[in-house]
């Protein structure tokens, strides 16, 4: 089943939205069945929004102790997007992979304190709600680290 919806994700953009829309649901409930094309997902620069919103989603719902650092990096270059809504989702979507894996999100903060860095005004309001949201959801380790973050946030 895998090798067609793959190849639906080179189809013309309103086949892939359709093929997204498919591929989400059955990943909500067997998402081992795509648990190993998850480079698939990741946004072309050409992509339209709505696919890379889509793209987007489902590659939280795939994400693993095995994918998490491409996983970050994919996120991480999809700040750089002049679509605003998208970047805040990518930034958002970093906290949701912290709360998925717990073992990992000392590198999603990483990866937030870099985004912070930046300077970016959206980037640095969302990646710091993003922090105190997965504080609060008892994610990050020590309140050191998390006075630290948004210390480098202001």
């Amino acid at each position: 089943m895998t090798p067609p919806l793959v190849t639906l994700l080179s189809a013309e953009p309103e086949i892939q939205y359709v093929a997204l829309r498919n591929i989400n649901l059955i990943v909500q409930k067997r998402p081992a069945i795509l648990a190993n094309e998850i480079k698939v997902f990741f946004c072309k620069y050409n992509d339209p929004i709505y696919i890379k919103m889509d793209k987007l989603e489902i590659i939280i719902r795939l994400v693993s102790e095995t994918n998490i650092e491409q996983v970050l990096l994919e996120f991480k270059e999809s700040t750089t997007e002049v679509n605003v809504e998208f970047v805040r989702r990518s930034v958002r979507a970093i906290g949701r992979c912290a709360v998925k894996l717990e073992h990992a999100a000392e590198k999603c903060i990483n990866v937030l304190l870099e985004l912070i860095q930046t300077k970016m005004n959206y980037i640095v309001q969302e990646a710091t709600n993003v922090i105190k949201l997965a504080n609060v959801q008892n994610v990050f380790l020590s309140m050191k680290l998390y006075c630290l973050l948004l210390w480098n946030a202001c």
